[in-house]
């Protein structure tokens, strides 16, 4: 079986629209537009709606964050729960981040295209919050997060 087809499966498995009214309006309006429609993972890049999505389903299904990586306090529970799956201690578990797993696409010529779709400033917040795309959930990653789909290896460069 392709990668490609396993995590397909798993981003279509679950919809935001199941984890009740708090969500995003914008993605839960793109889930209802994109139900029964062809999208490319790419689209994403392009579409803030199509990333919010990709983003808020890893968020509730995968656990995706910290929220605010640099808030210690803020992000203390996060860090523990995230040692306790991975049965390890929380410094370890830090090093576990989106920048070092294999489905952080960091290709020039992703970076490029994201660079572009945000804008004046888009080079600029690409690099200050070391932004790539996450093949596995198809939306913009930051590099100081993580989620429970995390595969050592990365980036893609």
């Amino acid at each position: 079986m392709k990668l490609i087809k396993v995590i397909k499966d798993l981003v279509i498995e679950g919809k935001l629209s199941d984890f009740g009214d708090n969500n995003t309006p914008a993605a839960l309006k793109k889930e209802k537009e994109i139900k029964n429609k062809k999208v490319k993972p790419m689209d994403s890049l392009e579409d803030l709606d199509l990333n919010t999505l990709g983003r808020n389903v890893t968020v509730k299904e995968y656990r995706y964050g910290p929220l605010n990586p640099d808030d210690e306090k803020g992000s203390k529970t996060f860090w523990e729960d995230k040692a306790e799956m991975w049965d390890t201690t929380v410094e370890h578990a830090k090093t576990s981040r989106c920048s070092n797993c294999v489905a952080f696409n960091q290709k020039p010529a992703t970076l490029k295209k994201m660079e572009k779709a945000i804008g004046e400033e888009g080079k600029k917040i690409v690099k200050e919050a070391n932004l790539g795309f996450c093949e596995f959930f198809w939306f913009k990653c930051a590099g100081a997060r993580t989620c429970d789909a995390w595969v050592a290896g990365g980036p893609l460069k």
